[in-house]
């Protein structure tokens, strides 16, 4: 039986909203090949599926593979990774790494339930950064500004605590606004030289980013479980059950 569980990174001070992503927990000989898992993944309309061969028990390493909901696979992904993370944490299996297709993440759970990942910036897609003037222009932004595309758009909320208010949209992949997007914030924090708290979309998704070295940064963010719900269930266990 797979077993499929929904997960929120990067909810805000309140355990509200964040970025959704789903979790499928493939079951021992099973798996669908990149293909129909992007099938899936676009059928679902989750922000991001991750799927979990099944591994042997005590694996402190687990391959992942992520799918976003707009037709392309993606390599790496703050968000996804932390719900994984998080899903496995919950499920009694916790991991010390995690593979998607870019290579090895570290991962790791504080004793204060926050989810950290450990990763080359590099890694990420290619985000542009604009900085505006204020807080008060990102929050009335409604789409990014004349000329801009693949963007995170920043402004300095309180520039000696290290904190950001920012957004991000990426037309030309049909992806609209990112409520988290944990990628375009390590690079932002390796660009900038500094810790970050990131308060990330509409509603203020809480991003932790501190770079390690001039390559890797550690990503954190808190995650709330969900229940996937009924169709989205079905839908997952009737694609593995024709594979």
């Amino acid at each position: 039986m797979v077993t499929c569980v929904l997960a929120r990174a990067f909810v805000n001070g309140d355990g509200e909203f964040g970025n959704p992503a789903l979790v499928v927990l493939e079951p021992g000989g099973v798996r669908l090949d990149g293909a129909r898992r992007q099938a899936l993944a676009d059928e679902l309309g989750v922000p991001a599926t991750v799927f979990v061969p099944a591994a042997g028990s005590g694996s402190g390493r687990r391959e992942v593979r992520i799918h976003g909901s707009y037709g392309q696979a993606i390599r790496f992904g703050g968000h996804p990774l932390l719900a994984t993370t998080e899903v496995l944490h919950r499920l009694g299996s916790p991991v010390s790494e995690l593979a998607p297709e870019a290579g090895t993440v570290g991962c790791r759970r504080d004793e204060r339930g926050t989810v950290w990942l450990t990763a080359p910036a590099a890694w990420s897609k290619p985000w542009r950064h604009y900085e505006m003037g204020s807080p008060a222009e990102i929050e009335a932004l409604t789409e990014l500004p004349p000329g801009e595309d693949f963007t995170q758009v920043w402004a300095w909320a309180d520039r000696e605590a290290g904190r950001i208010r920012a957004r991000l949209w990426a037309p030309r992949i049909g992806k609209g606004e990112d409520e988290a997007c944990g990628s375009a914030s390590m690079l932002l924090a390796l660009k900038l030289g500094r810790p970050l708290e990131v308060l990330h979309g509409r509603h203020r998704a809480a991003i932790l980013v501190r770079p390690l070295d001039e390559s890797r940064v550690e990503l954190g963010g808190r995650c709330v479980l969900d229940e996937a719900g009924p169709e989205v269930t079905t839908r997952v266990q009737a694609a593995y059950a024709g594979a």
